[in-house]
This record gives structure tokens, sequence and C-alpha cells, in this order.
């Protein structure tokens, strides 16, 4: 009986946990026993913050008897995260790995917001330098009258343009085509052509501004097009989207901020490529000088 039971591998591993948890406790017993390591400090603070916590999941305070629970897994996970580091458990973990990168973007983020705020002119140098932030599209403000495929007879419409040129108001049963407005406000070409379909938008650049035209084809029918106003793409004034510069511009210097502190830091190591596939643009940006 006895020689069966030690031939089962559920004794054999357990014997084996055992020797290496000891081999461990007598190798390394002063990673633990120090004064320092043997302290867990519970102050106001972290209690408060793992109340707030608690309160803000279950949306009401704590009784006694959750305090004490929290306590206890608070105390429990310490343990266990002080007893995993002293173990190494914290190498090779993706998890623990992307977590503490994403802290250090913080921490190098919270450094740049420590900068004063920026002057006028630094606000207008970085409006004129990236226009591709602050340059609006073409767009487009006009009237539509929709003829769906099967209603577009050439006399229909041609009466319809006709009667529109000389002041005529839009027909009735032509209103809310489709549910699609006959009003547009000055709209993005993109999203017109989102909207429509069919090189509409492009369309629309052809046509005069102030005189009823057409027809226009869409992805939906047949259009007969006044447009009030066409807009060119162009830079905005400054003036008129200055706090959006400014938000931009606290965005970009925090992205920048990260990127100095990166290489910054990159420079203590040394890159090795040891992968194949890896491009050689990427070979030569992180080569060691």
């Amino acid at each position: 009986m006895l020689k069966s039971i030690l031939r089962e591998p559920l004794v054999h591993f357990l014997v084996l946990g055992g020797l290496l948890f000891a081999t461990w406790t007598w190798l390394a017993p002063q990673e633990s026993a120090g004064p320092q390591a043997e302290v867990i400090t519970l102050d106001q603070a972290r209690l408060d913050h793992l109340q707030t916590l608690w309160t803000a999941q279950w949306k009401r305070d704590p009784s006694p008897e959750d305090l004490k629970a929290i306590i206890d897994r608070h105390l429990r996970q310490e343990v266990f995260y002080r007893e995993a580091l002293s173990m190494g458990l914290d190498k090779d973990d993706d998890i623990i790995r992307t977590r503490l990168a994403q802290k250090m973007e913080a921490v190098s983020s919270d450094l740049s917001l420590l900068m004063q705020p920026p002057t006028e002119e630094q606000l207008r140098a970085f409006h004129a330098a990236r226009p591709d932030l602050f340059t609006l599209p073409r767009a487009y403000a006009f009237r539509q009258v929709l003829y769906l495929p099967a209603e577009a007879g050439d006399e229909a419409l041609e009466a319809t343009l006709a009667a529109l040129r000389v002041g005529g108001e839009v027909p009735p049963d032509r209103r809310g085509k489709l549910a699609m407005p006959t009003e547009w406000a000055l709209t993005p070409a993109q999203a017109l052509e989102n909207a429509f379909g069919g090189g509409f938008a492009e369309s629309l650049s052809e046509l005069p501004v102030g005189t009823w035209s057409g027809p226009v084809r869409s992805g939906l029918g047949l259009h007969l097009v006044l447009v009030t106003e066409n807009q060119p793409e162009h830079l905005a004034p400054f003036e008129e989207v200055r706090d959006f510069v400014a938000r931009q511009y606290e965005y970009y210097t925090v992205l920048d901020a990260q990127e100095q502190m990166f290489r910054e830091l990159l420079d203590r190591y040394e890159v090795r490529f040891e992968a194949e596939g890896v491009p050689e643009a990427v070979r030569q940006e992180y080569a060691h000088p």
C-alpha cells in the first residue's frame, strides 16, 4: 500500500513543491525578515481611498462587516503582492509590463503639465506650424429637391427646375423625400458624400452659387440643387479656434514629453534584435551609437 502511494505522481509533485519552497525560504530569508518587509501600514488616506472605491461600486457606504472585508482583502492582496515580488513572479508578465508602462507614461504626462501655461505667441506659432490640425475642409450649404430614379422624367425635372429658377417653392411632394432634408447648412464635402453617395459632393464643386441647377446624380437619384455657399478648404483663423488650439497644444505637448522621456531613457539601453523579419529602418532607428 505504501509503495503504491509513493508511486503516485501527485505525491511526487507535493514533495517536490515542498522541497522547492523550503529551499527558497532557506536561501532568501533575509528578503522578508527585515523590519521594513514585516511592516504593512494602512494609513487613513489609503483606507479612505479603499472605502471610496467600494462606495462607488456598491452605491452605499460600507457597513462594519463590509469594512472588515475591505481591510481583509487589502491586507491579503498586500501580503501576496510583496511575496510575489520577492519570488520574482512579476518577471515576464505581459499584463504587469503593460500596466507599469502605462503608469510611466502617465508620470511623463503629469510632468509635462507642470510647465507654465502657453503664451499667446506660442499658441499662434503652434497654429501656424500645424495647418493639418486646423484646416477646414471644403464645405457646401445648399437646398436640394430629390427625384427617385423611377420619378426622374425629363419633363418633370425641367418643369420643376424652371419654376424654382423664377422663385417658385419646392413642390410639397418633394419635401423630405426619403427623409432627406431640403435645406443643408454648411457641411463638409466628405460628410455629404457619405450621406448622398454617387459622387454628389464632387458634382457640387461644379455648380454656380445662387442659381438652381441640375439634375445632379447621387446614390439616391437625381437632384435639383441651389448652392448657397461654396467654402473652399482653408486654414481656420486663429481667433475662431483659439480654445481648440490650446487643447491641441496641451495634447501634443504631452506626447512630446512622453517621446522625449522615452528617448532619454532609451539611451541607457542597448537594443538587440534577434528575431527575423525586423525592418531595416527599425534596426537603424534603434541601433546603439
